[in-house]
């Protein structure tokens, strides 16, 4: 089996090969992200729901948002894709440049999203695969960039609301937050960030709604998530640990004991 390998052959342009069967991550979505599936399958596992997307889809991916992202060939061919990425400092040029701005937030939550096909952009994604071979000066590869966003903007011209909203997460329903996200195994800092709260007062709400600390409450909230999906759902232990927050299945083994004092393979499956 070939081990997975991703390649970056130009500045904001990511060319992607996993060569292995199944990649799994686990992402914090830093900027935004226009992408073209070349070959194998794509599922994105966004707020508990898993969408499945293939070749030749294009999606776009929203900053600011967490995802689980499971890579897969489709049997005769290996996950492959290509992502034209737009930071803040370019979308900030852009925007002044071409006088594009918010307006209203966007309707749609969704951390990534599937766009309707477009011989726009199809086009446009077939004219990057030459130059991964013959890689293009870094002001010619901005250029691209900027092709990308208008082509964006000319055939989903609402997305300037998401693409230049360029303020930092605003505070929300802290509760309502963790119970959608508890299974993502950031960094408390991240979810403070995305909480839109600094780590100290993301602590101080934190206690003041839960009534225990932080960790605490994700290590319990993640057991008995894992506990359901055993017993409730007949899912085997090794399946969901990393899929409810944990890393290895050791520390969940042995935290599950410690809480509910039995192995989760000893957990009774309930009958239907």
């Amino acid at each position: 089996m070939k081990k997975a390998q991703s390649t970056t052959n130009l500045p904001g342009v990511l060319y992607s090969h996993f060569g292995s069967k199944k990649v799994v991550s686990e992402q914090f979505i830093p900027e935004h992200g226009l992408c073209q599936i070349i070959s194998g399958k794509l599922q994105v596992v966004d707020s508990g729901r898993t969408k499945t997307f293939g070749p030749g889809d294009l999606l776009f991916y929203r900053k600011n948002f967490l995802a689980k992202f499971i890579k897969l060939n489709d049997g005769l061919f290996p996950y492959r894709s290509i992502t034209v990425v737009f930071d803040r400092i370019a979308l900030a040029q852009f925007s002044r440049q071409y006088n594009q701005g918010f307006e209203e937030p966007f309707p749609e939550k969704d951390a990534v999203l599937k766009l309707d096909s477009s011989l726009l952009l199809e086009n446009y994604f077939q004219t990057l695969l030459p130059y991964f071979e013959t890689p293009l000066p870094d002001h010619l590869v901005n250029l691209k960039r900027q092709e990308a966003l208008m082509l964006l903007l000319q055939v989903n011209p609402a997305f300037k609301n998401i693409l230049f909203d360029l303020d930092q997460p605003g505070k929300t329903d802290l509760e309502a937050f963790m119970q959608q996200n508890f299974s993502f195994n950031v960094e408390m800092k991240r979810f403070a960030y995305l909480s839109g709260r600094s780590l100290a007062t993301f602590k101080r709400d934190f206690e003041k709604i839960f009534h225990t600390t932080p960790n605490r409450w994700l290590q319990e909230r993640r057991l008995k998530e894992a506990h359901y999906l055993i017993k409730e759902m007949k899912r085997r232990p090794s399946e969901v640990y990393h899929e409810v927050g944990f890393e290895t299945f050791a520390h969940f083994s042995y935290a599950f004991k410690q809480f509910y004092g039995v192995n989760p393979s000893k957990v009774s499956v309930t009958k239907k």
